[in-house]
């Protein structure tokens, strides 16, 4: 038996998050009936498709393609000023002092960080 593609394992997990189905988000976003189911083993989804999916459950196109467990996107990201500042004096620290970082906010938040 085929395993699922991740793509379509996290659009399956994302309308379930969202208390949706696939062919309601089918219909929702203009796609053909079973487009979607397509994508379980077989076939590649168009970039515009992918879009349209993470625009409609606001995550970014990598976390529906796999390539990160963070699902926010990046202009969202962005507007945290935390981030900001964070970066800002990630930008300013050197290399051990970004380890150095690092370790005190493991230690300080491990259960934030207990799926790494």
């Amino acid at each position: 038996m085929e395993t699922e593609s991740i793509t379509y394992q996290r659009i399956k997990e994302l309308c379930a998050k969202h208390q949706t189905t696939i062919q309601k988000l089918e219909k929702e976003l203009g796609l053909s009936n079973a487009s979607i189911q397509k994508w379980k083993y077989i076939n590649t989804p168009s970039v515009n498709n992918i879009i349209k999916v993470a625009n409609y459950f606001n995550v970014s196109i990598d976390f529906i393609l796999g390539r990160t467990e963070i699902e926010s996107n990046i202009s969202d990201i962005m507007k945290d000023e935390d981030i900001i500042s964070f970066q800002r004096a990630r930008q300013k620290m050197s290399e051990q002092d970004k380890d150095r970082m690092m370790q005190m906010l493991r230690i300080g938040f491990e259960d934030a960080f207990s799926d790494e």
